[in-house]
């Protein structure tokens, strides 16, 4: 029998059909397994980004990875790129687009021993908190069920009740002006709880800057008021008139613009946050998350007190708006009053925005309280906890 080397050219050796099938199909199997291979490769495998801008846009070489979720820093230019005609008020290109959530109901087991990230940490977010849905990462409840709201929270100066009057201030508006946000965390103790409008360019670098001086924060879900559109709190707002689905879809968008937030406060709102049917589905999800929801006070008929209770969703609600009246006497009165609340009940909740003299009257009214029996509490010592009755 010829060779392949002796064999003339066109002349091929005949070999029995049964080899000539078994070497086929042993191809053929080759070739599923190889495809198979990269296909899940590429499905499980790639690395999937989530851009956290570092403070004074830094970056750092070790990226933090869970499953197929992916933390890595990103500079400063990279975070702040924004399309033409955009300034610091308008939010830059819309670069995350979730999808309908798949979050599993909310866990049955107890909460385990509350745990808090390490100083060193405080500014990225815990891998075991985020989740990929569609484009975006959301928080969520880890697998041994610890949640976002206690994790990222910032330990009171008094744990437990024991007669201490507190007061809990939340400054709201932050991240729209970078001049105004800078100097609200760099001018407000870290006693003092922080609310980031989901609007503003760069939101990653501010978190971190917040979370680095201390503060614990909060992100802004901007609801419908009554006289939306005319009066309209911007992008993806929460409404009346969408369904579940186009308002968790919403929601989506606006839990993913940043990250590290102890939970949500409504901004506006007076129509969506008076419709239980509307609250309901957005309670369940962010419940189902583990975050907590702060009424901020403005709407005197609101029904998110009722709404939260039928979602066991962690909740409070602001006694007082301190600065309706931009003016520092007016403020520092409203500040007194909250004081004089917090000492005859033990507790008051004041909601102010990051206007240079709500700052100003603010940060002199903490220091003061340090020599008073007053004490300044974050947010998350206070809510109403159905899961830690």
């Amino acid at each position: 029998m010829s060779d392949d080397l002796t064999r003339p050219l066109g002349v091929k050796e005949d070999r029995p059909k049964n080899k000539r099938t078994l070497a086929a199909s042993i191809t053929l199997v080759l070739l599923l397994v190889l495809v198979s291979t990269g296909a899940f490769a590429w499905i499980y495998l790639k690395p999937q980004l989530v851009e956290v801008a570092l403070e004074d846009g830094n970056t750092v070489d070790a990226s933090v990875k869970v499953g197929s979720i992916e933390l890595r820093p990103t500079t400063e230019e990279e975070d702040s790129t924004k399309s033409p005609g955009t300034s610091d008020s308008e939010p830059g290109p819309a670069t995350i687009m979730p999808a309908e959530p798949t979050g599993a109901m909310m866990p049955k087991t107890p909460l385990p021993p509350l745990r808090r990230q390490e100083i060193g940490l405080v500014h990225l977010p815990d891998p075991e908190l985020a989740e990929r849905v569609g484009n975006a990462v959301l928080p969520k409840r880890s697998d041994d069920n610890l949640r976002p709201m206690d994790v990222y929270s910032r330990p009171p100066a008094t744990e437990g009740n024991f007669g201490v009057a507190r007061i809990v201030l939340i400054v709201g508006g932050l991240g729209i002006s970078q001049t105004g946000t800078q100097q609200a965390i760099k001018r407000l103790p870290p006693s003092v709880t922080l609310a980031f409008a989901p609007y503003g360019n760069s939101l990653g670098r501010w978190m971190q800057s917040a979370r680095k001086a201390g503060h614990e924060i909060l992100l802004q879900l901007p609801m419908e008021p009554f006289d939306y559109p005319s009066n309209n709190p911007g992008k993806h707002t929460l409404r009346t008139d969408l369904d579940a689905t186009a308002n968790t879809e919403n929601l989506n968008w606006l839990l993913a613009r940043t990250t590290n937030y102890v939970g949500v406060i409504g901004f506006l709102g007076g129509k969506f946050i008076t419709s239980e049917t509307s609250l309901k589905p957005v309670f369940d999800q962010l419940a189902r998350r583990g975050l907590l929801f702060v009424d901020d006070g403005s709407v005197k008929n609101s029904l998110a007190d009722r709404a939260a209770q039928a979602s066991l969703l962690p909740f409070t609600r602001a006694d007082m708006q301190i600065d309706t009246i931009r003016d520092r006497a007016k403020i520092k009165a409203r500040l007194e009053e909250l004081a004089q609340t917090a000492q005859r009940t033990g507790l008051a909740i004041g909601y102010a925005n990051a206007f240079p003299e709500s700052v100003d009257m603010i940060s002199a009214f903490v220091r003061e309280s340090a020599d008073s029996d007053i004490e300044i509490t974050p947010v998350s010592a206070i809510v109403s906890d159905p899961e830690r009755k």
